[in-house]
C-alpha cells in the first residue's frame, strides 16, 4: 500500500538541526558527534521497519540488533545521505505501522527482550527524534515545546521503563528503599519506587510533597539522564536524600 506521510513535528525539528549543524559538532552524548546521531536515529528507523515489516509477513524476529550493528555501515555514509536516509526511512517506517496497525490495531512484537505494542513505536521515534534534537542543540524554544509533551513522558514510562533505570540500579542506587514524586505543575506526577534492590517507575495523579519539581521538558530531560539547563529549572522539596538518589538512579541508559 502507497502512503503520503506526513512528517511529524518532532522529525522536521531534528532534520533542520542536522541541516544546520556541521556533521563534526559535538554532543551532549560523550563521544558522539553529530554524524554519530544521525547514524543512530537512522538505525533506529530502520530496525523499527525491520521488526515490524517481519512481523506482518509472519515472521516475527526475537532478536533487536545492537547499535554497533545498525550503525556502523551507517556511519560510512555521507552526512548528507546520512540526513536524507532518516528522512526515508522515517516515511517507510510510518507506513508500514499503519499498515500493520489498520489490520491489528492491538498488535504486539518482542523488542529488546520485551513485547511492545506495535503502535507504540510512533511515540518511540517521536521521542527520539525530540531528545536527540536536544542532544544537538540543547535548550532552546522548539526543545521545550517539543519535550514538554505529556505522551512523551507516559511513552518513556510505559514504553521503555525498566532500561531507563538499569545503569542507575547498577550502581547501587536501589539498596535503599525511597519512594519520589516528580512534578509538574499541572501534569500527572512521575513516580519513582525503589524497593529490595528493584526500582518501578509510574505515572500517578499529584498527591503529597513532590521530591523534585520543575517545567515538563526539565523532567523529561532528568527522565532520560539529561541535564536541562539553567540547572535551576529543577527544584528539590525538603527530601533531599531522595532527590538525590533519583538523580542517581535515572542515569540514562
Amino acid at each position: 500500500m502507497t502512503h503520503t506521510m506526513t512528517p511529524s513535528a518532532e522529525l522536521v525539528a531534528l532534520l533542520t538541526a542536522l541541516d544546520a549543524i556541521e556533521s563534526s559538532a559535538l554532543t551532549s552524548c560523550p563521544g558522539w558527534t553529530a554524524h554519530h546521531a544521525a547514524a543512530h536515529i537512522a538505525g533506529n528507523y530502520e530496525e523499527v521497519r525491520r521488526h515490524i515489516e517481519a512481523f506482518a509477513a509472519g515472521h516475527p524476529l526475537e532478536r533487536t540488533q545492537s547499535w554497533d550493528e545498525r550503525e556502523y555501515a551507517l556511519r560510512q555514509l555521507d552526512h548528507s545521505a546520512l540526513v536524507r536516509r532518516i528522512d526515508d526511512q522515517a516515511a517507510a517506517t510510518a507506513a508500514v505501522i499503519t499498515d500493520v496497525l489498520a489490520a491489528q490495531p492491538d498488535a504486539e512484537l518482542t523488542w529488546t527482550k520485551r513485547t511492545v505494542p506495535v503502535a507504540g513505536f510512533l511515540a518511540h521515534m517521536r521521542s527520539e527524534d525530540a531528545l536527540h534534537r536536544w542532544d544537538l542543540v540543547g535548550d532552546d524554544d522548539t526543545s521545550l515545546e517539543l519535550l514538554s509533551q505529556q505522551d512523551l513522558l507516559e511513552h518513556a514510562v510505559n514504553f521503555i521503563g525498566r532500561p531507563l533505570l538499569q545503569r542507575g540500579l547498577r550502581a547501587g542506587v536501589g539498596e535503599t528503599p525511597f519512594s519520589a514524586r516528580v512534578r509538574s505543575p499541572g501534569r500527572d506526577d512521575l513516580v519513582v519506587d525503589s524497593v529490595g534492590g528493584q526500582a518501578r517507575l509510574s505515572i500517578d495523579a499529584p498527591q503529597g510533597e513532590a521530591t523534585i519539581e520543575g517545567d515538563p521538558a526539565a523532567r523529561l530531560l532528568l527522565l532520560w539522564g539529561r541535564k536541562p539547563s539553567p540547572f535551576f529549572r529543577l527544584r528539590t522539596g525538603r527530601d533531599g536524600e531522595s532527590a538525590d538518589r533519583v538523580q542517581t538512579l535515572l542515569a540514562g541508559y
